[in-house]
């Protein structure tokens, strides 16, 4: 079956996502491909401006969003020994933050970046003897509705925003299977040359590139 069978759906329903899934499921067949996109963003301004629900609302769609559709979507995928799941993710989750840092991206926003990254390389770890491939991908800086807000200022500056093609091109390449060597690891749609990453595959994981970690300072004593 081809074309496009729109549903709507909240991804923080977890009954909801499981009653879509087995729909998608008996109608139209397994789930080869799971490309968690759903996301939203908050209102700007520093964490104590922010209502305690509308703060915790942006963990709910960004990261408990992608567990519940994982959660429904993976046991099918293990069981036929193939499937990738793609999780957008972000450069907000661990970029520099200085005294140039702008408050328009909250920290709602970018600690649950932080935590999609992590969460991918966790489930990627434990599905990776069953046939199943998890990534997280960054798609840039997209025009929409939800970055509207805090680009308003630099909606018409064409050098920050990333053309959309560019992620739906490079989750097409992951639904190949070019770079299941790299699962569990992040991709960035702009700034990685991600059509050449499969030829690296063995300096990546070697040299454990393209993880959330923690970078420490050497000692003369550590030397």
């Amino acid at each position: 079956m081809t074309g496009v069978v729109p549903i709507s759906l909240d991804v923080t329903d977890a009954t909801a996502v499981a009653g879509v899934v087995s729909h998608i499921e008996s109608e139209i067949g397994p789930i080869d491909l799971l490309v968690n996109n759903a996301g939203a963003a908050g209102g700007g301004g520093p964490t104590w401006m922010h209502e305690p629900r509308e703060w915790w609302q942006v963990f709910e769609v960004n990261v408990l969003g992608p567990f519940h559709c994982c959660h429904s979507v993976v046991p099918e995928m293990l069981s036929r020994g193939r499937g990738r799941i793609v999780n957008m993710s972000s450069n907000a989750g661990f970029f520099k933050i200085d005294n140039e840092f702008d408050l328009d991206i909250n920290s709602a926003y970018m600690t649950s970046k932080a935590a999609i990254i992590r969460f991918s390389e966790v489930l990627a770890e434990e599905v990776r003897s069953r046939g199943v491939s998890v990534f997280a991908m960054s798609p840039g800086t997209v025009k929409t509705d939800m970055t509207a807000v805090p680009f308003a200022d630099h909606w018409d500056d064409p050098d920050l925003w990333s053309p959309p093609e560019l992620a739906a091109e490079l989750v097409e390449f992951i639904a190949t299977g070019a770079l299941d060597g790299l699962s569990g690891r992040y991709i960035h749609a702009v700034s990685d040359d991600w059509r050449s990453l499969g030829d690296r595959i063995e300096e990546i994981v070697d040299n454990d590139s393209k993880v959330l970690r923690l970078t420490t300072v050497r000692t003369t004593e550590d030397q």
